[in-house]
């Protein structure tokens, strides 16, 4: 059995070093909330998409536009997350992009939320901003807001929304005066003076969404969405355009990142495995799943990641518990989001001296990783990144199970389109590799009867002739 010793001279780290990053330069010693604060500049310079990217799928998925509601999407295409429609689970503000790269893009929202929270992260948001509030409470006529509510109800051919009623008149905070605003207060008032001396706000959501559709030509062809209540109020209203669920077109632009997306996965992508790689140091003998998981969920808040789950020794129950006693072997997959985009990091940890067969198991894993990483490149097939992996190991003499599975990952962590929808196990698309996608390589061992388990994950950037890791690769073992 080889010692302790020699294990850390041939791809192993003990608990408590340094990671050093493939290619021999030293670990980032930036302090976390530096790191955090240029993430969050990068998210103030407008749409994050690639914007070439979402034109020409467009074109090529023959879609005149698309609009989006979801807080993923909204995100992706304005830089802002929408935490009221997360609160809600239910639709609050839209975006827009049309096709025409004349048209600018356009943003639909509750305008107590623009005043409130978007104009405090101060976007440089190069498009329109539609804002709306609610019906004004005396509607004229007699009529009420409820006859109005009941008349759009029953009315065909989309009558309700003919007339427009009248807008209720925007909210803000009074100047109570018994003190000077502070300059975040006043700069608020400002900004949504000016944008509301621009465009008056409408009186909901679905007057601005049609105003802000038919500016923009949208109201007409085949528009994108992804959300059937974006149909609803085209149907309502009775416009002409065709929508189209644009699942698909969405994470076929999502995959190929911007250079500010790019700059977020690197920042986050590298404090989700600094977050990993501090859990698994504490652990000792004794120490159980349940504690593990708690390290890590507080070790990715103290870097501003947020943690979604770490997966220990193939087992991702929140529930499961354990002992981790001198001697286990065990995989971890660690997965959190800095900035919305996912990191995604997995390494095998011996608790104490690995066995021979799991030296062996993680030393496949490390061929297959290091034979697909040499020939990672734009043009490459995801059936040949399996294919290269896999004789790798067998070439050298393993008959280990391993799935070398490749995803994109970005603002989820299959991002990526596929056959059957947005599950999880969808029939994926052979896809081939372009510059600027983001991809992980699943390299776990599926064997039980081996003593423990075994896995190997990091992210990749895939560039113009070839690949480059955005989080520090360092060792493919950890030992405490």
């Amino acid at each position: 059995m080889p010692t302790r010793r020699e294990i850390l001279g041939t791809g192993a780290v003990a608990a408590g070093a340094v990671m050093a990053p493939a290619g021999g330069h030293a670990a980032s010693d930036e302090p976390t909330l530096d790191a955090f604060g240029k993430g969050a500049a990068l998210l103030r310079g407008g749409p994050l998409m690639n914007l070439e990217r979402a034109y020409q799928v467009m074109a090529e998925e023959g879609l005149d536009g698309l609009i989006v509601t979801l807080p993923t999407n909204f995100f992706h295409f304005t830089g802002y997350y929408d935490h009221v429609a997360v609160r809600h689970e239910e639709p609050n503000s839209f975006a827009l992009l049309a096709r025409d790269e004349k048209q600018p893009p356009s943003i639909v929202m509750n305008q107590f939320l623009y005043y409130y929270s978007f104009v405090d992260s101060q976007f440089d948001w190069p498009g329109e901003m539609y804002l709306f509030t609610g019906w004004d409470s005396n509607i004229g006529d007699g009529e009420t807001v409820s006859d109005i509510k009941q008349g759009a109800g029953t009315a065909a051919g989309g009558q309700f929304y003919k007339q427009e009623p009248k807008a209720r008149a925007p909210f803000f905070f009074d100047d109570k005066g018994e003190a000077p605003q502070r300059d975040f207060e006043t700069d608020r008032l400002e900004v949504l003076k000016a944008t509301l001396k621009r465009r008056s706000a409408s009186a909901g959501a679905e007057w601005g969404l049609i105003k802000a559709a038919r500016n923009m030509g949208l109201n007409r062809g085949r528009i994108g969405i992804d959300d059937p209540v974006i149909a609803a109020i085209f149907e309502s209203a009775g416009l002409g355009a065709t929508t189209i669920d644009a699942d698909h077109a969405l994470r076929r632009i999502r995959m190929i990142k911007s250079a500010r997306e790019i700059q977020l996965m690197r920042i986050g992508a590298q404090l989700n495995a600094d977050a990993a790689l501090a859990a698994v140091q504490t652990v000792r003998e004794g120490a159980t799943h349940r504690e593990l998981r708690a390290r890590f969920l507080s070790e990715c808040a103290k870097r501003g990641n947020l943690p979604l789950f770490l997966q220990i020794d193939t087992v991702t129950s929140e529930v499961y518990d354990a002992e981790l006693k001198e001697g286990a072997a065990f995989a971890i997959d660690a997965v959190s989001t800095g900035f919305h985009y996912y990191g995604d990091y997995g390494r095998t940890i011996f608790v104490g001296e690995p066995s021979r067969s799991m030296k062996r198991a993680t030393d496949a894993i490390a061929i297959g990783w290091d034979a697909v990483r040499e020939q990672l490149k734009p043009g490459l097939r995801y059936s040949e990144i399996r294919a290269i992996g896999r004789e790798a190991i067998k070439k050298s003499g393993y008959d280990y199970d391993v799935a070398v599975t490749p995803h994109s990952v970005g603002l989820s962590h299959t991002d990526e389109p596929g056959r059957g929808g947005s599950a999880a196990y969808w029939a994926k698309d052979d896809l081939v590799l372009e510059e600027n996608m983001i991809i992980s390589v699943d390299l776990p061992v599926r064997h039980a009867g081996i003593g423990g388990s075994a896995h190997l994950e990091d992210l990749t950037l895939i560039t113009k002739d070839g690949a480059t890791q955005i989080n520090e690769i360092g060792d493919r073992i950890v030992i405490v």
